[in-house]
């Protein structure tokens, strides 16, 4: 039964059904924003939603069946600990009832993706990998917005009260400026000044072709990381002498 069960998790054709089931699962919740087909097609939309919690309940008994004579294995990856509560969400008594929370809990079976495809995996273990570094560079991204957001009230916040008014305001702006969309209304709405230009360029390479771009170098340093730590991990597995 247990080798019956591993056989059939790891299958390529399970697998690709599942992924399959979670793509179906994510059509429905977007096709029940269209209020007109959802009250046309109340019934289908509450079956397929029934079979889609089937599955993914038969997916978790079998992997759990897979792990015996020690289920609790199951729980050691916190993918599958993922799975599990967002299965058993819908499980919790009463939850019918409240319709907007259980449409949010649909939304979360989307993420079941992540726990599907291996490379959506690794994406996601080098996002979480790179946050300590992230943190830091969002601190010095701070220090950067708040020298810039004085240094602009002090130039233009007498004449541009819409932007540069206060701190939070000359923030926001920055915040606009650094996305690069209307930078340059923002700036042309400026008087006339020799600093003008020099402000706003300055903020955009520093803000954006810098800083930004060290976001992006720590990701992929961390891409790097979780790439050889699985490299390692599939080396040390095979290693293991067979029992």
């Amino acid at each position: 039964m247990v080798r019956w069960a591993k056989k059939i998790t790891e299958h390529r054709y399970f697998i690709n059904f599942i992924i399959g089931v979670i793509l179906l699962s994510a059509l429905l919740i977007g096709l029940k924003t269209y209020p007109d087909l959802y009250r046309k097609y109340s019934g289908l939309f509450y079956t397929v939603d029934i079979l889609i919690l089937a599955v993914f309940t038969l997916e978790i008994i079998l992997k759990l069946i897979a792990h015996m004579p020690r289920p609790q294995r199951y729980f050691k990856s916190g993918w599958n600990v993922f799975d599990f509560i967002v299965t058993a969400l819908f499980y919790i008594p009463g939850i019918s009832q409240y319709s907007s929370i259980l449409r949010i809990f649909r939304v979360l079976r989307v993420l079941r993706l992540v726990t599907a495809l291996p490379r959506l995996q690794m994406l996601v273990g080098a996002l979480l990998a790179s946050l300590p570094s992230m943190f830091y560079i969002g601190i010095l991204l701070f220090i950067l917005f708040y020298i810039y957001a004085i240094i602009g009230n002090v130039l233009f916040g007498a004449t541009d009260q819409l932007h540069f008014a206060n701190l939070h305001i000359s923030l926001i702006t920055l915040f606009q400026i650094v996305t690069l969309e209307g930078w340059v209304e923002v700036m042309r709405a400026q008087q006339p000044g020799w600093y003008v230009i020099p402000y706003f360029i300055s903020f955009i390479l520093l803000g954006t072709m810098i800083i930004l771009n060290l976001f992006i170098g720590v990701i992929m340093n961390g891409f790097d990381e979780v790439k050889k730590d699985l490299e390692q991990e599939a080396i040390n597995t095979k290693g293991k002498p067979s029992h």
